[in-house]
């Protein structure tokens, strides 16, 4: 029925089409002429069109997609600002609670069954920033070019990683109880445990190393490896973390376990830690045989095998399968090695803290921009670009709810006459400008002036109150017209001023001899800052025994008189 109505719009005659499709003809000519495709029963009818829905249920995707989607309260918002300011009928509970209601929101759950709601994982700045085009485009090159030089075998690329395992358990396991209690305890430690660092390792070829335990103590003893897998090996630091030392005992089992040669090298993937940059670390790997190549700072989240597809638990025997490893060296492109396999919605969310891209592509948005503070150690430098398209940006802005205009001052507000609104015919227009990527399919016909499918609520004495402004009759067709990224726009990073100067970090073959040159620098001029702190410790203690010497002065004594006896006194006297 639908694509009948559009070709009788086009221009093709109705009893042609109702012959050609098998529709009475008095049906087809009632439909094109009220312009609905298909029967409305009831009274009611729904607020927003079908394109109008459809444009609302893309932008959630496009927000998601950089990491700003919306809450439920969030999203039911949009819609009541959506039907507000587009002059759509909608009920007076909307008006009332600034947000449509929930019932709304199911059925519209409902008719589209690809949006639900899901919990997110919490994603740092650092993290949505840090994972850009250029520094993956830049690890991949590295990472082609030793696979290339060195001839390298997925049994001769390996990955490392530490992860930590707590002594207690955070969450509790579920119990059985009587039904209909509210509440059900369980004795649990009170104490918050001892973390316990496991280095993992393992190849292309899905074969795993034994796991490298690190303990939070000063003595290391056999007892703390029971029921470890046989093999493993531990070790202990003061704090329980991973250490420059560290580092090196664990390059020296890898080399033992591995066995590199001149003519079998291997790969050693590892993220960008400083302790992995240790210079005698390096000259140990260059001698035996083992190429080092970091990870870009910051992706390892989506881009290091070990943490994308293979997870050290407790349980290291069910975990540690060839299957797992094939799969996190295959997902993130390592080996086969695919430098494609992330799209450019992977990097949407560091293009839009960048402040690169295109997604706000209205010159006017009806709110000022929200602003994300961004800490200063993922400040880039990214070149100004100056074009239409640019949002307006202005200061002093929030998105809540109160933000919003007055429906009673809106014809006079002095915000909406400060912005133009977008000016179309339809809301066809709209959604072919604000996505351009989305096309109608062949069997569709573009059809112009198309009316709205629906004609709103009924009107009562209720709806007419002063707090919901008039709308016209004919929602979806005025000319002013508000899309969802004009109401809800997506928020702008802003840049502190500082003049301090960062030097970014990024992907690097760390056995390399220019990296290599630079850490032994810095080793070098570590070590004469020890070496001379400990000479400064002799001559301090010889300095401070001089001054503890000044200040001792020895007591004086003083020569008193014996006291003289009462004779004495008496024989004095008579004298």
């Amino acid at each position: 029925m639908e694509t009948a109505i559009n070709l009788c719009r086009a221009g093709e005659s109705v009893k042609g089409t109702a012959k050609k499709y098998g529709l009475a003809y008095a049906t087809l000519y009632r439909h094109v002429k009220s312009g609905v495709a298909f029967p409305q029963l009831g009274r009611f009818r729904p607020v927003l069109t079908e394109d109008q829905e459809t444009e609302l249920m893309n932008y959630p995707k496009d927000m998601y997609a950089v990491f700003f989607g919306f809450t439920r309260d969030a999203f039911m918002s949009l819609a009541f600002h959506y039907a507000h300011y587009n002059k759509l009928q909608y009920p007076e509970s909307w008006s009332k609670n600034k947000k449509a209601g929930e019932d709304w929101l199911q059925r519209f759950l409902s008719r589209h069954t690809n949006l639900t709601l899901r919990t997110p994982e919490s994603t740092s700045v650092v993290r949505a920033k840090g994972f850009n085009r250029r520094g993956v485009c830049h690890f991949y090159k590295n990472l082609e070019s030793a696979i290339e030089k060195n001839n390298i075998e997925a049994s001769r690329l390996y990955n490392m990683d530490e992860t930590g395992i707590s002594t207690t358990s955070n969450k509790p396991p579920k119990v059985l109880s009587v039904k209909g209690k509210r509440q059900v305890g369980m004795i649990a430690s009170a104490k918050r445990g001892q973390l316990t660092i496991v280095i993992g390792c393992c190849n292309a070829a899905g074969s795993f190393l034994l796991p490298f335990l690190i303990f939070a103590r000063k003595k290391m003893q056999s007892r703390l490896l029971d029921g470890s897998p046989p093999g493993t090996q531990g070790t202990c630091t003061p704090n329980g973390w991973t250490s420059i030392k560290v580092f090196l005992n664990w390059l020296h089992f890898f080399v033992e376990q591995v066995r590199p040669t001149a003519d079998r090298k291997v790969l050693l993937l590892l993220d960008n830690y400083e302790s992995h940059k240790y210079y005698p670390a390096l000259e140990y790997a260059t001698k035996n045989n083992v190429v080092i190549l970091s990870l870009a700072p910051h992706t390892t989240h989506k881009m290091q095998p070990m943490d994308v597809a293979v997870l050290l638990a407790p349980a290291f025997l069910k975990t540690a399968v060839a299957i797992n490893a094939v799969h996190g060296f295959e997902r993130p492109g390592i080996w086969p090695v695919n430098k494609h396999a992330f799209g450019d919605e992977h990097f949407a969310p560091a293009e839009v803290l960048a402040g690169t891209a295109n997604l706000n592509t209205q010159a006017e948005t009806l709110h000022p921009l929200e602003r994300i503070d961004l800490p200063e150690s993922v400040i880039e430098a990214s070149p100004s670009t100056e074009s239409q398209d640019q949002p307006l940006l202005l200061t002093n802005a929030t998105l809540q709810s109160d933000s919003i205009i007055n429906p009673t001052q809106e014809e006079n507000s002095p915000i909406l006459e400060s912005i133009n609104p977008l000016t179309v015919s339809s809301p066809d227009e709209v959604e072919s400008r604000e996505f351009p990527g989305r096309f109608q399919s062949q069997d569709d016909v573009a059809i112009k002036d198309r009316p709205s499918t629906t004609a709103g609520f009924e009107t009562t004495k209720e709806t007419q109150s002063n707090d919901v402004p008039a709308v016209s009759p004919k929602p979806g067709t005025s000319k002013t017209y508000y899309s969802p990224s004009v109401l809800r726009p997506i928020p702008q990073p802003t840049k502190p001023i500082t003049t301090r100067k960062r030097k970014l970090q990024r992907s690097s073959i760390l056995t390399s001899t220019p990296v290599k040159e630079k850490q032994k620098q810095k080793f070098e001029k570590a070590r004469k800052t020890a070496m001379k702190s400990l000479d400064d410790v002799p001559n301090k203690a010889t300095q401070n025994t001089a001054k503890a010497n000044k200040k001792t002065v020895k007591p004086k004594i003083s020569a008193k008189k014996p006291k003289k006896t009462a004779n004495e006194n008496k024989k004095q006297k008579k004298i």
